[in-house]
């Protein structure tokens, strides 16, 4: 993990040389104050030496103005180095996200997938930013603090060094286990945002049942949990903090003795006395910073190696390495012994499945709920990956083609529309990017919305809201088949497609669809079965795969049939209605 770490800070290796450089000037400055006191005192006022001091102290005038802009050097450039990072991880988070598979949106919160892209970078940029430069800090002026002092007196130096190896390694001892406490305190937190980013989303189901209080009990009984996680953490870092002030304090009262006695006994002279003292303090200081910022430090790795785990998530659904280009399809759909299940442990839904759409021709899946309908709509564009078998596009297995070029030919119109931020225009591009206005419009009207976009008083450049809220479902439903209108696409896959439409729309859509689903492939996902009846052929499922297959008129003949009894209790449903 260290060395993946070390990979995102090495990749920006001038900004961290840069700095590097900042931090060793104005280390160096800081060491050469006790040099000079040092000579002050051994030197230059038993020699009545005045002038050496004036002109020292003028030497260290001007080494204050560089220094002065050392550390605004260090601060400016160090926050670059960490923002860059920060942009660098987030947009590589970003593409994770848009191939990773959907079984990892089906077991993840929306919020915990957002706190990582979003708390846990921040987080990683102020640590690379302040915890990575006090700990050079602090290693610069050990190592030359060190290598100085010997020069003074070597017992005496490796006696107190050996005081401060003792502190280092109780704080190394003490990292592991703060780490997973504050790994704990950070899950929980990602949990608090994933049920305020549920809570926002589902505002109007809140109030349409009047849950308010529950919704607020929910989310007080995650933030005490929350609140109880950074108790622990507070309190471990409290114990951190006090346990290492006590060694710098006792490691204050050892210099004073060692150094004091060595003074009395001739070994060291007084200049050597402050010497030692300033070091010290010069050594302490960075420390103490290490130690205040230790919270950072620790919430920064565990953001670390929780943003590593989303990177490292595996892609099994990604381009063969001889990957085939899809081009000029005819549409051919051929399942061969298809097995598929969601996730190991449960239930299989397709149990060796056979399955041929010709070119061209609709193709509509019907039976009840959970058979696998929607679930062969989705195998075709890879949206998951079958167990076994193959499933191919005219002669090419759907695992052997270019993962774009497939998409490409699908054109996907699903029950759950979704409508992004921004404006109608913006939605129905979606579908082809970069279209002409007249494309725009023409799509519309094939998909029955253009009358009423111009209706409104900014047309086309209106914009929908989150989710599109300001729009009816009916609405939505019809800019999501503009959208694919738009693509004119080879295979046309619509899953309860015209499910939120009324029936004087519906049929207006039907319509159009039959326009664009002329010598095209399409596969329709239905319950409503009054909507494929032109189907050349409608397959009906159950548990056990196809019990039978033919067209409307062919299945309706047969009183004892699946198909029959669907299409009677949903006709007298509709009737009693």
């Amino acid at each position: 993990m260290f060395r993946k770490f070390l990979d995102y800070i090495l990749k920006y290796r001038k900004n961290m040389s840069l700095v590097l450089l900042v931090v060793m000037g104005i280390t160096a400055i800081d060491l050469i104050l006790p040099f000079f006191s040092r000579q002050i005192l051994n030197v230059y006022i038993p020699e009545n030496n005045s002038e050496a001091i004036i002109k020292g102290g003028l030497i260290f005038t001007g080494l204050v103005i560089i220094y002065t802009g050392l550390n605004f050097s260090q601060a400016y450039f160090g926050h670059i180095w960490g923002l860059r990072l920060h942009q660098d991880m987030r947009e590589r988070a970003f593409k994770k996200l848009q191939v990773l598979p959907f079984e990892y949106f089906d077991k993840n919160k929306v919020g915990i997938i957002l706190s990582r892209v979003t708390n846990d970078l921040f987080t990683i940029s102020e640590m690379i930013h302040h915890g990575l430069e006090d700990f050079l800090t602090f290693f610069l002026v050990s190592i030359v603090g060190f290598i100085l002092l010997l020069q003074i007196n070597i017992p005496i130096t490796l006696l107190i060094f050996a005081f401060v190896a003792v502190q280092l390694i109780a704080t190394a001892m003490a990292r592991k286990h703060m780490e997973n406490i504050f790994r704990k305190a950070r899950e929980k937190t990602s949990s608090v945002y994933a049920k305020l980013e549920s809570s926002i989303s589902a505002v109007r189901l809140t109030r349409a049942f009047a849950n308010e209080g529950r919704e607020l009990e929910d989310f007080r009984s995650g933030a005490k949990l929350q609140e109880k996680m950074a108790k622990r953490t507070n309190f471990a870092l409290a114990m951190f903090s006090a346990v290492n002030n006590f060694f710098s304090l006792l490691l204050n009262i050892v210099i004073l003795t060692i150094s004091g006695t060595a003074v009395i006994k001739g070994v060291i002279n007084y200049g050597d006395l402050l010497a030692y003292i300033v070091y010290f303090n010069l050594l302490m200081a960075p420390m103490k910073l290490i130690i205040r910022s230790f919270e950072t430090i620790q919430e920064g790795w565990v953001s670390f190696v929780r943003f590593q785990e989303l990177i490292d998530e595996p892609e099994p659904i990604k381009n063969a390495p001889d990957a085939v280009m899809l081009k000029n399809i005819k549409g051919n759909i051929n399942f061969e012994n298809v097995t598929f299940k969601y996730e190991a442990g449960t239930e299989t839904i397709l149990k060796h499945f056979n399955l041929n759409i010709p070119a061209g021709k609709m193709v509509a899946l019907v039976g009840p709920s959970g058979v696998g309908k929607t679930t062969i709509a989705q195998i075709i564009p890879r949206f998951y990956e079958i167990e076994s078998g193959n499933v191919y596009i005219d002669d090419t297995d759907i695992r052997q083609a270019d993962l774009h070029s497939l998409r490409e030919n699908i054109g996907y119109v699903q029950q759950d529309v979704v409508i992004f931020w921004g404006t109608i225009r913006d939605n129905i591009e979606y579908g082809k990017l970069g279209a002409s206005d007249i494309e725009v419009i023409t799509a519309a009207k094939h998909a029955g919305i253009h009358e009423f976009i111009m209706s409104l008083p900014e047309g086309y450049d209106t914009f929908v809201g989150e989710r599109g809220v300001k729009l009816s479902g009916g609405q939505k439903q019809r800019i999501s088949l503009a959208r694919i209108f738009l693509k004119n696409p080879r295979i046309l896959i619509l899953d309860e497609a015209t499910s939120a439409l009324d029936n004087i729309t519906e049929a207006i859509i039907q319509e159009n669809i039959e326009k664009l689903t002329k010598n095209r492939t399409v596969i329709v996902v239905a319950h409503r079965l009054s909507t494929i009846k032109q189907a050349d052929q409608i397959i009906v499922l159950d548990k056990d795969g196809i019990v039978e297959s033919g067209t409307h008129s062919e299945l309706i003949r047969n009183e004892n049939g699946h198909y029959f009894k669907l299409y009677n209790t949903q006709l007298n449903g509709f009737i009693t209605g």
